[in-house]
């Protein structure tokens, strides 16, 4: 086994993948990561709520007989190559906060890149190659995304593709974007947070993935102080990802709809504040059109983010939401 000093200086990149109560998906993630990325780089599982389920997760690795090693992020080291490092977070830090464990792991080992990926991805074409390759020829671009497929049932099934979003001034919900050069030229846009890609320095300068956000409008807020910093954002379309899309917290569910629409406030006052009066307006149209249609739980959930937002309560909630689909 090569030294830990041998490990560090061949490294290039590393790949942070959070788990959060979904082993297998996450196992079939870094199982193609570890297929079908080079020798050079190491994927790393953070395991959120390990305090809960580390058990099960090291269940899950063990009858996979994938190669891993337990990683302390106090005693920092990297799994030789081939090998799948594994940090247990013994509370849930969030996406923000899961993933910067791993990055800031990742920071220690003077590794150049990292690359933040869901865990309910699956590379599909290219590997972290094409972004070291697009990232050394441009240093300029501060932070890259890839080309995201994911399957849509409405209005009708299909297969929408994108690397980020654009943020609609007008209520503040977010549009798909799928090209590079939007997110070069689009002010307004950024790169998706299911595949974001960026040397660890860069990381490290932009305070890394904002932990305050705990769920949602993080990867909004990091390309936006990206930019405000002098950095380009750009995009490598040659790499793809499929992407199952809120595996952890449930699509349209209570608690997804609630940290979008608390983040969404604390999103707006810390970059936009001169819409912050007009948002607040149209509370009372959003809550009007739910009464009209009886969606009186989406109404709860309106006012309990709006009043969250005014006690200035950030992070993980201490309210308790159903992850399962609302109808």
């Amino acid at each position: 086994m090569p030294s830990i000093q041998d490990t560090r200086s061949s490294v290039q990149v590393g790949i942070v993948v959070l788990n959060y109560h979904h082993p297998v998906e996450t196992l079939d993630c870094v199982r193609r990561l570890l297929e079908r990325e080079p020798a050079t780089t190491r994927v790393i599982w953070v395991e959120n709520d390990g305090g809960l389920t580390r058990e099960a997760a090291m269940a899950v690795l063990q009858d996979s007989e994938l190669p891993f090693l337990e990683l302390d992020p106090e005693a920092p080291s990297l799994p030789p190559a081939g090998t799948l490092g594994v940090i247990i977070n013994a509370e849930n830090l969030g996406y923000a906060g899961g993933n910067n464990v791993g990055l800031r792991l990742l920071r220690s080992m003077e590794v150049p890149f990292g690359w933040v990926l869901n865990n309910d991805t699956q590379l599909l074409e290219g590997s972290s190659t094409d972004l070291v390759r697009a990232a050394t020829a441009r240093p300029e671009v501060g932070v890259w995304g890839t080309t995201i497929l994911a399957e849509h049932s409405k209005p009708a099934p299909k297969v929408v593709s994108y690397m980020g979003g654009h943020i609609q001034l007008k209520d503040f919900a977010i549009s798909f974007v799928d090209q590079p050069e939007t997110l070069e030229s689009d002010p307004l846009s950024f790169v998706s947070g299911c595949s974001l890609f960026a040397s660890v320095a860069t990381f490290e300068k932009l305070g890394y993935i904002p932990p305050e956000f705990f769920l949602y409008y993080e990867d909004p807020a990091f390309t936006l102080e990206a930019r405000k910093q002098g950095f380009a954002i750009s995009g490598v379309p040659e790499v793809k990802v499929h992407h199952l899309e809120s595996l952890s917290t449930g699509r349209r569910s209570p608690l997804m709809e609630f940290y979008n629409r608390r983040n969404r406030w604390y999103f707006i006052q810390q970059y936009f504040p001169e819409h912050l009066v007009a948002q607040k307006r149209r509370i009372w149209y959003r809550i009007q059109k739910w009464v009209f249609r009886g969606r009186f739980d989406r109404i709860h959930i309106e006012i309990l983010a709006f009043l969250d937002f005014r006690k200035g309560r950030r992070g993980k909630t201490h309210r308790s939401f159903s992850r399962l689909l609302s109808t």
